[in-house]
């Protein structure tokens, strides 16, 4: 693919926007929903994980450029940091960047390098959940005052120091599904885009 064509247009940046608006709403609609019951809300980037590979796998096959999936990454990783979860942006851009290096060493013509560049990319959707590794504490107290004391009690219950590294191998292996199932229902998509 020559440079000339592989360059970011302003066509593709407004589709870029699109999407990245639609990623993440649909992100927080999952995380609100299921941030109801504790257990459910822990489980939450696993299923944001399945349910956005369809948007992801869509998003690289309307945008197969360099720069796409960065561009992506930036606006998860702004949207998640609010509320001062500012290691959520460093970890997006990291995954961002991660996930472009693999999705050009397939020359955006790989739906396999596509799924395994998802795989690092899901990682993105537990983002939040970083408070829990460096402020607990605070992230506890937040959750008392939206949920009640029970709550709290309860999601620090199941939140061993270790929890970060469960949550980055469900986000992983949700990515794995659902990159699979992005691309099994946009095969014929892939197909005239010449991915293969």
């Amino acid at each position: 693919m020559s440079t000339k064509t592989n360059k970011l247009k302003t066509k593709d940046l407004i589709v870029a926007g699109a999407f990245a608006a639609l990623y993440v709403v649909v992100l927080f609609a999952v995380v609100t929903v299921m941030g109801f019951v504790p257990i459910l809300y822990l489980i939450a980037p696993f299923v944001n994980s399945v349910i956005l590979g369809c948007i992801y796998m869509m998003y690289v096959m309307k945008v197969p450029k360099t720069g796409a999936i960065l561009i992506l990454s930036v606006a998860v990783g702004l949207l998640t940091s609010t509320g001062g979860v500012w290691v959520s942006l460093i970890w997006c851009l990291a995954l961002g960047i991660v996930a472009e290096l693999i999705a050009r060493a397939g020359n955006h013509k790989s739906k396999k390098s596509y799924i395994l560049s998802y795989v690092v990319f899901a990682c993105s959707s537990m983002s939040p959940f970083w408070m829990l590794a460096y402020a607990k504490p605070a992230f506890l107290q937040s959750c008392e005052a939206y949920y009640g004391a029970d709550y709290a009690a309860t999601l620090d219950k199941f939140t061993p120091s270790w929890i970060i590294l469960v949550l980055i191998g469900i986000a992983m292996l949700g990515g794995l599904i659902g990159g699979l199932i992005g691309s099994k229902l946009l095969k014929k998509h892939f197909q005239k885009a010449g991915v293969v």
